[in-house]
């Protein structure tokens, strides 16, 4: 099947007419107006286990009208495809020519500075790998989408405050055969017919199924990536994870992701042919747009777009950059607290898992039940704290808590804080080793 890559996304606001660009996809026997509910999370979508919370999800627009889709990943930072911003052969974006568009209705958000971009690595390295053509042309590769390294990240001039940033995957956690659930601000087709609407502005939902998951892409040995007759295979260390969707249609006969079946490097598996309740593809303007699952307890963005087969009509399959394969380089590129919300103009945080706290320093932060905690690394969903007020280090994890790993050898071992009554000065605790209530006391 060939290639589709979904190239700058060229948005104008008025009406404009694209050849094949994609679309996002919608199921003709359903009302488009359910779509639109989803992406603006009004009832019965509001956020739950059933639903994410797509406040997170914006637009990027350049000054040149181009169009992406971005998701809050800190308060001051968004994630999308690097393609988005850098694509053609030695693409160098601007951050002053763009900006973050923040709401349901692009038309009507507030929109943010950007500050700096920061390109995957690899993704420039393919881009900026230059071959001379006969008509003196040089280009780069462009093959990072294939290979799952198609990600950048947008740094914000000031942050967005009383939103919880989306939470990102774990390295293990793995999102195969889980439902997905997408939003982006792409034209729209019906999936059926065809029938486009190029005027969208509406940040529109929609559901699928993970059912491809790849962790690290593996490049055939004679795979030709240019077209050119060199065959060759990239480093290892330019190898990224991809996901995959397939759009079924209500006659059940639109399983591009069915067993026997394989798109790209998406590699073997197996899809139910039969639609969701609101199923759909991505589409031009959605390149960036994530795909949230609910895993390990949370709703997660597991994925970015990257590309698409077809047209976003029945049996289009859709290709996200896997963001559990780039744990590292997210949280080599994060702040500090990534996934906590600014809580109005205080310098209060909320952090969806620990709860309130005040950070006083890199290191130092108040929390509002366990009290001054020393915290070297606060990044990631676990890490480790010196608890002032229990005087040792002790383990968190948004899988555990309030349950807390206490490190003090010989005998380490868990407690549970009570937090009904755990003010930040006094902490009630149970111990695990001794099976009693303690009470821990510290100064005002």
């Amino acid at each position: 099947m060939k290639r589709v890559v979904a190239l700058h996304l060229y948005f104008i606001f008025s009406f404009l007419v694209f050849g094949d660009e994609r679309r996002i996809g919608w199921l003709a026997n359903r009302s488009l107006s359910q779509y639109q509910d989803l992406g603006a999370n009004n009832s019965p979508y509001e956020p739950s286990e059933l639903y994410p919370d797509f406040s997170t999800v914006g637009a990027l627009i350049s000054l040149d009208g181009e169009l992406g889709t971005a998701t809050l990943v800190a308060p001051n930072m968004v994630v999308t495809a690097a393609h988005v911003l850098e694509n053609f052969y030695l693409d160098q974006a601007d951050p002053a020519r763009w900006k973050f568009y923040h709401g349901a209705d692009r038309s009507l958000s507030v929109s943010y500075e950007i500050e700096s971009f920061k390109i995957h690595p690899s993704w420039k390295i393919r881009q900026e790998n230059v071959k001379l053509f006969s008509n003196n042309q040089h280009i780069g590769d462009g093959d990072g989408d294939l290979l799952g390294v198609d990600i950048a990240l947008a740094l914000l001039k000031t942050s967005v405050p009383n939103i919880y940033p989306a939470r990102l995957p774990n390295e293990d956690d793995d999102p195969i055969g889980q439902r997905a659930v997408l939003a982006g601000f792409g034209n729209l087709v019906n999936g059926q017919t065809g029938e486009t609407n190029h005027a969208n502005s509406l940040r529109i939902g929609g559901e699928n199924i993970f059912d491809r998951s790849v962790e690290k892409v593996s490049v055939p040995f004679n795979w030709d990536p240019d077209g050119d007759g060199s065959f060759e295979t990239p480093l290892d260390a330019h190898l990224g994870g991809i996901l995959g969707i397939d759009f079924d249609g209500p006659t059940q006969l639109n399983n591009s992701l069915g067993q026997g079946e394989s798109v790209e490097l998406l590699g073997d598996g197996s899809s139910l042919s039969s639609p969701l309740s609101l199923e759909a593809s991505t589409a031009r303007g959605d390149s960036g747009g994530p795909a949230f699952s609910f895993t390990q307890n949370h709703w997660r963005i597991h994925g970015v777009v990257s590309y698409g087969t077809t047209n976003s009509t029945y049996g289009d399959v859709t290709i996200y950059t896997r963001l559990a394969s780039h744990y590292t380089w997210l949280q080599d590129q994060l702040p500090n607290w990534a996934d906590s919300k600014i809580v109005g103009s205080t310098d209060w945080r909320e952090n969806p898992w620990l709860g309130m706290f005040a950070p006083v320093d890199q290191m130092w932060n108040f929390h509002i039940n366990l009290g001054w905690l020393y915290i070297p690394s606060p990044k990631g969903n676990s890490f480790w704290a010196w608890a002032y007020l229990l005087g040792k280090w002790i383990w968190l994890s948004d899988q555990a808590y309030p349950y807390i790993y206490c490190y003090s050898p010989p005998a380490s071992h868990w407690k549970y804080i009570n937090l009904d009554v755990s003010n930040g000065f006094y902490l009630r605790a149970f111990s695990y080793s001794s099976g009693q209530w303690n009470s821990y006391l510290g100064s005002k």
